[in-house]
């Protein structure tokens, strides 16, 4: 993580993990939280959200876009297209659906959900990467929820609340 957690705030028992001011601002736009609440996730989410894991956090929340959040929700750091696609299946979407972008960027299927109204699918998105950060906590009570942020609208447009 860009800012050390432990060493600035071991007093709060709630976070916010954002990547890009866009996520911030459009969290700090919807949630009551101080400003040192906030810290940037840099490059290396599952890094950040593995971090912030082993502290005695109650609340955590992951504000970010579209290949964040995919990278929660699978935990790695590096996205393949195909175990992308694998995912957004047992999200919802049908095989031809899938198929359509089996020559794709990851990137494009973000709007395609989101202008295509699957609000659905985002969602279930949110909710299983909230399911993978907590079960990655090591047993302890953390509740995440995870914010899906679009630059383009500059708004959380999914979430696992």
């Amino acid at each position: 993580m860009e800012t050390d957690y432990v060493k600035v705030h071991a007093d709060l028992s709630e976070i916010v993990l954002y990547r890009g001011d866009v996520a911030k601002e459009s969290h700090k736009n919807l949630f009551a939280l101080d400003d040192r609440c906030y810290f940037s996730t840099g490059e290396k989410i599952v890094s950040s959200v593995s971090a912030v894991c082993r502290e005695n956090l109650r609340k955590l929340h992951i504000a970010c876009g579209w290949e964040t959040i995919l990278k929660v929700a699978l935990w790695t750091e590096n996205l393949a297209l195909h175990d992308v696609l694998s995912f957004v299946k047992k999200c919802g979407l049908t095989d031809e659906e899938v198929s359509l972008f089996k020559r794709s960027e990851i990137d494009d299927i973000f709007p395609w959900l989101y202008y295509g109204k699957r609000i659905d699918v985002l969602r279930r998105i949110c909710n299983l990467a909230k399911a993978k950060a907590e079960s990655k906590a090591g047993g302890k009570q953390l509740r995440v929820f995870c914010h899906l942020v679009s630059a383009e609208t500059e708004k959380i447009v999914a979430s696992s609340l």
